[in-house]
């Protein structure tokens, strides 16, 4: 992979999540969005250093921009350390509801999410547990997600 192709891949994954579009709110606060960029290129340039020459034929685009997003997504966990558990939550699982959401349930009509927890099942699976509190009636109401492993 030449250095501009590299600096593309680089640049279109952070396009995609540092800007909200119609399948994710990008999960990263802006304020660190610069400094992220920077930290996960240079550990995706030593990791594309670090590749012998016969990986980089068996390496390909699906497979580097995998590797640029799990490079991303842990510089940015370090960027915001341990104590937002909200931020580190949206992080982890940025398809997921966040935090001031609004959905529009059949049941109990337009809702906005006003919080979230991580359970784990008697059989050891992740849920997340969505605390939801509808718009007309202020009723309080929970959804719960399996978490895929």
């Amino acid at each position: 992979m030449s250095r501009s192709e590299t600096y593309k891949l680089v640049d279109a994954a952070c396009d995609f999540w540092f800007n909200d579009n119609a399948r994710v709110t990008s999960p990263f606060p802006k304020d660190i969005q610069v400094q992220l960029k920077r930290n996960a290129q240079d550990e995706y340039v030593k990791w594309l250093e670090n590749l012998e020459p016969s990986d980089h034929r068996e390496v390909d685009d699906e497979e580097l921009a995998g590797v640029f997003e799990q490079l991303l997504f842990g510089e940015a966990l370090k960027l915001v350390g341990e104590d937002d558990k909200e931020l580190l939550m949206t992080i982890h699982y940025p398809f997921m509801p966040r935090v001031g959401d609004k959905v529009d349930d059949r049941a109990h009509g337009a809702s906005e999410v006003v919080g979230r927890e991580l359970k784990e099942t008697e059989d050891g699976k992740l849920h997340m547990v969505v605390s939801l509190r509808a718009t007309e009636d202020g009723e309080p109401w929970q959804t719960e997600f399996a978490i895929p492993a």
